[in-house]
């Protein structure tokens, strides 16, 4: 992490059990929470990695800690690979990301118990979602070009 980093968040909890990020103070609407910068990169998806193009997956500290929500408070920028802030976030709040924005096909689909009025359901990835669940969303640049390439508007 960079150190304008630390005092924006702390990630709390054990791997894969009950980790997550949270804000450390008050975080503003489009305010840089992170730099995506160095991660590990790999071919192959996992529950923890993050798809960064059709073809590439990373793995990353902070992103392993952020939970899924349909109403999430940052959203995961993997062109310019940052963590923005998507609305003001609060002391003590959650950096949760919707996870179909970088995601194609989860490893490890689940049900959405988030109770957000535009919660999805069932979180299995971008390419399960309705044309009228995606306008919904921010999307990264990668899943835009699977959802047209899905549709053969490429």
């Amino acid at each position: 992490m960079l150190a304008r980093d630390q005092d924006l968040f702390e990630v709390v909890g054990q791997r894969n059990l009950n980790r997550t990020a949270i804000a450390t103070r008050e975080i503003k609407e489009g305010e840089v929470i992170y730099d995506i910068l160095p991660y590990l990169s790999k071919t192959d998806a996992d529950f923890l990695s993050v798809q960064i193009s059709t073809q590439e997956h990373i793995l990353d500290q902070l992103l392993e800690a952020m939970n899924h929500s349909c109403s999430p408070t940052t959203f995961v920028d993997v062109h310019r690979m940052q963590v923005i802030a998507a609305r003001d976030i609060s002391v003590g709040e959650e950096l949760t990301f919707f996870y179909p924005s970088t995601e194609w096909e989860m490893d490890r689909p689940f049900q959405c118990q988030c109770q957000s009025p535009q919660c999805i359901g069932f979180v299995a990835g971008a390419k399960n979602l309705s044309i009228s669940q995606m306008i919904q969303f921010q999307l990264n640049l990668h899943i835009k070009g699977l959802i047209k390439h899905s549709l053969n508007l490429d």
